[in-house]
């Protein structure tokens, strides 16, 4: 068993504290507005955060249950707002009509989950909307007396939990915007590659992985979009690569896949996504697996024959860098969206 979920009221109170401090550090400004939707609100105060791109609205002191609303945006003051997401937990107990909940692992370290009860008001916002497309960290836990898979939020004392959390309340937010449109996520123009939020994470559960590290997944990727975002290049992805690099002829010159350890199995896993995504390139595509550290030289010299190079990831505080990445790039002549406007 993965993850066990914790009961103990005064450990749930404990962590809902860690909880709600962590996120208030980078949340400084307080706003009023009227939380549910027009017709049937109530006068409340929410606090913003610009480093996150969310709001958040909690109740203090003792409740039954302890209840936090999430939204994505800035939210302008007196207006009517309805929150993308809850993550509420229970004063102790097991309550599975309630979304959010605590777990440990084997090793002692705590995690925010989620049931996927995400609600919404509208038909086709609820739980099996949340089954059938977020894609995140999975895990199995014991929930009393049976077992219930459920989505991890992140690790709740890494200094990266408030942009995990984020994370997942934008992801949320996507999906319920997508819910009623009525093009397939699949459907991808080049000429307007862009960044999709509930694109990021796997598809399906992996119970038997490192969670902390699962859970740095998709800021990864979203740091190394924004790297290479802010270097010119046009770089989108879609539901099956992380993401990938566009050239002025919308020919995809490069693909990324994201990994959060180097295990044997982690980089088979890589390198054959790498190669199942690039099958139907007619052209020749730098393929890159990103990685936290070096991967075992003979291992790598093996699955290196197959096109792949290993890019090298850092953490500089709670951001993860890539040194040396853009100029690799401009080595191997991919050009950027400045480069393209001059050879127009």
């Amino acid at each position: 068993m993965f993850l066990k979920i914790i009961t103990e009221a005064d450990l749930v109170r404990k962590y809902r504290n860690l909880f709600v401090r962590g996120l208030k550090t980078l949340m400084v400004e307080k706003l009023q507005v009227r939380l549910g939707h027009l017709g049937a609100s109530t006068a409340s105060q929410v606090i913003w955060s610009d480093n996150l791109g969310i709001w958040m609205a909690h109740e203090k002191g003792k409740a039954s249950p302890y209840n936090h609303a999430f939204g994505i945006g800035k939210p302008l003051p007196g207006s009517f707002l309805a929150a993308s997401c809850e993550i509420n937990f229970p004063v102790g107990g097991i309550d599975r009509r309630i979304g959010g909940a605590f777990a440990r692992d084997r090793r002692g370290q705590i995690f925010v989950v989620h049931r996927g009860k995400i609600g919404g008001g509208r038909k086709g916002i609820g739980k099996s909307l949340f089954d059938s497309h977020y894609r995140g960290v999975w895990a199995l836990m014991d929930d009393g007396d049976q077992e219930t898979v459920v989505a991890v939020i992140g690790l709740l004392k890494s200094e990266r939990f408030p942009r995990q959390l984020a994370h997942f309340v934008h992801k949320i937010g996507h999906i319920k915007a997508e819910a009623n449109t009525a093009s397939p996520q699949t459907m991808l123009s080049f000429a307007e590659v862009s960044f999709r939020e509930e694109w990021t994470g796997n598809r399906q559960g992996d119970f038997f992985r490192d969670m902390a590290g699962l859970c740095d997944q998709g800021i990864v990727i979203r740091d190394l979009y924004h790297t290479l975002k802010t270097a010119g290049f046009r770089v989108g992805n879609d539901p099956f690569r992380d993401l990938f690099l566009v050239d002025n002829q919308d020919r995809i010159r490069a693909i990324f896949h994201v990994k959060a350890d180097t295990l044997p199995i982690s980089l088979q896993e890589g390198v054959t996504q790498l190669l199942l995504q690039s099958l139907n390139i007619p052209h020749r595509t730098r393929l890159f697996l990103a990685l936290p550290a070096p991967p075992e030289a003979e291992l790598w010299r093996r699955l290196s024959k197959m096109n792949v190079d290993p890019l090298i990831y850092a953490w500089r505080g709670e951001k993860a860098i890539f040194p040396d990445l853009v100029s690799r790039l401009h080595r191997e002549t991919i050009p950027t969206k400045t480069e393209h406007k001059e050879n127009e």
